[in-house]
């Protein structure tokens, strides 16, 4: 497979060769036509002066030019006189062109044809002199031309050359902490570079988040595994217990009663984990872990809401986490959260650039990405998919310059019997 350099070198060279060869042929044809245009200006106004002096005088001048032949026919076509080689028979009327003259044939007033001739070589002569300088001029032009393609073209390949060999290395290593070359001083491969650049760190940072959120799952299972070897540990001990004989009636009840008190803890411990529609959290302790060192609103005591404790955790986690990506560093963000009309609300607000009208109402679209996003426009449409999925809904408010507000309503739980 041809080098994309000695290509774009050739070609160039070829552009220009052809370039070149179409201007000498145009500059030959136009200087030849220019001087057989002067030529048989001079022709025919000399045709006319010896003419006129052949019919005052009747007979032919005794001094020429050197380079013209003259003649003179009778109306019959026979030849009367002429001087060097002139045609032996009387030509068309007009001018004509012979392999070596320009001759010229009028009628005069007694019936009688004048003809004069003169030679092309005062045409020729400066033609095949130019033809001659061209050529010269053209390879000299054609080698520098393919000197300059040549440079132009390392010029243009080296930057993509770069570019293919540190993608081919991330390739071959999995290595996508390595940067790309940036060097790029043409417009169309430095935006190649930048796109590139971006989709590097688009993996970047979705293995990240695939990275994070394998670290919070395998927390979550040892959590999960910490809170039910308790309870677990007691419902075996009850039941070693009874099955000991070591008890009477009245501690067999009791350890029984206890062990089902465990196993119902045990139950509701794995019921908090899944996705089950009926699972209740509380809104306001997921605020606050959601938070982190920011600010915390005006909030109630507790507030429960019909959705799985870490799913309503995840959806403020993203939507800090969308406030802090989206903003410069040190923004204040402030989390709060209430009810009203039958559902509890948790809000995220940072006093940040705000997002522009034309943007606001696509951010909750899947994989759309604003002018200056660098995510890969799923957060916050995962936030609307899994308040949705709850009978919820979320809402935005934002002004440029003013900051954003995203506030995400769940259903309040029924209360418990």
């Amino acid at each position: 497979m041809p080098k994309l350099s000695r290509t774009l070198g050739w070609a160039i060279a070829t552009v220009v060769g052809v370039a070149l060869l179409l201007a000498d042929i145009g500059a030959v044809v136009f200087l030849r036509y220019m001087l057989e245009r002067n030529l048989s200006a001079n022709l025919y106004a000399s045709a006319t002066q010896t003419a006129n002096f052949y019919m005052r005088r009747g007979m032919l001048p005794a001094r020429l030019p050197v380079s013209e032949q003259i003649a003179v026919y009778a109306p019959s076509g026979r030849l009367l006189a002429r001087t060097g080689g002139a045609p032996a028979s009387a030509p068309p009327l007009g001018f004509s062109t012979h392999p070596k003259t320009l001759g010229f044939a009028q009628l005069l007033p007694n019936g009688q044809t004048f003809f004069t001739s003169v030679s092309l070589a005062q045409v020729r002569a400066p033609v095949r002199l130019l033809e001659d300088a061209l050529s010269v001029l053209t390879l000299l032009a054609l080698a520098l031309a393919l000197f300059v393609a040549w440079r132009l073209s390392q010029r243009i390949a080296r930057p993509l050359t770069l570019l293919a060999h540190a993608a081919g290395r991330i390739a071959d290593t999995g290595d996508l902490e390595e940067d790309l070359p940036q060097e790029a001083q043409i417009q169309e491969i430095h935006e190649l570079g930048t796109a590139l650049a971006h989709m590097l760190s688009t993996l970047r940072s979705t293995f990240r988040a695939m990275e994070a959120a394998e670290a919070r799952e395998r927390a979550l299972r040892e959590g999960t595994l910490h809170d039910l070897r308790t309870p677990l540990s007691t419902v075996l001990g009850a039941l070693e217990l009874i099955e000991g004989g070591q008890l009477d009636a009245a501690g067999g009840a009791e350890a029984a009663t206890l062990a089902r008190r465990e196993a119902q803890r045990m139950a509701a411990r794995l019921a908090q984990d899944s996705e089950g529609g009926s699972t209740q959290a509380d809104l306001v302790q997921a605020v606050r872990r959601a938070a982190r060192s920011h600010e915390l609103g005006a909030t109630p005591e507790a507030l429960q809401v019909a959705a799985p404790p870490q799913e309503v955790f995840q959806v403020l986690s993203l939507l800090v986490d969308n406030a802090e990506r989206h903003n410069p560093e040190g923004t204040s963000v402030v989390l709060s959260a209430g009810a009203v009309d039958g559902f509890g609300w948790a809000s995220v607000k940072d006093f940040g650039a705000g997002i522009d009208s034309e943007h606001r109402e696509h951010v909750f679209d899947r994989f759309y990405r604003g002018p200056k996003s660098q995510g890969l426009g799923l957060g916050l449409s995962l936030v609307r998919v899994l308040v949705e999925s709850r009978g919820g809904r979320v809402e935005l408010e934002s002004t440029p310059g003013g900051g954003t507000e995203v506030r995400a309503r769940w259903p309040l739980a029924a209360p418990e019997a």
